[in-house]
């Protein structure tokens, strides 16, 4: 198999930008995001937020957020959507910006957010497991 040394994947400190702000070996208009697997994660997680939600909706349960709820009744499944995502943007985007001054700092905040997005998954998954088969 043939493999291509390819740039863009490369996550080295050559492509990393230097003092200036300006770019190293790489090519692009903007730096790379600081933790792209914890973001991974964390949009999956909100992605299973929104469809577990859903599900439980469907078998007459409600949100127990309030301003979701809102959102909710308010726009329905499309304004469920658009907020969740721009509450993901928005602690991505906290996430570089305190990263980029400290690390590890960012990496908790990231981590953070995976982990407390997956609370309401597990409840909700634990709400319909009891309800269906309980």
């Amino acid at each position: 198999m043939n493999r291509q040394k390819n740039e863009f994947l490369q996550l080295g400190p050559e492509n990393a930008s230097d003092a200036d702000g300006r770019l190293g070996k790489r090519p692009a208009l903007w730096p790379r995001v600081l933790y792209p697997n914890l973001y991974v994660w964390f949009v999956f997680v909100a992605s299973l937020d929104i469809m577990m939600t859903w599900i439980v909706l469907w078998f007459q349960g409600r949100e127990v957020n309030v301003l979701a709820h809102w959102v909710l009744n308010r726009w329905g499944l499309p304004g469920m959507v658009s907020f969740k995502f721009i509450l993901v943007v928005f602690v991505v985007l906290i996430c570089e910006v305190v990263g980029r001054r400290r690390l590890e700092t960012g990496r908790g905040l990231a981590r953070w957010a995976v982990a407390l997005n997956s609370v309401p998954v597990a409840l909700a998954f634990a709400q319909l497991l009891i309800n269906r088969f309980g």
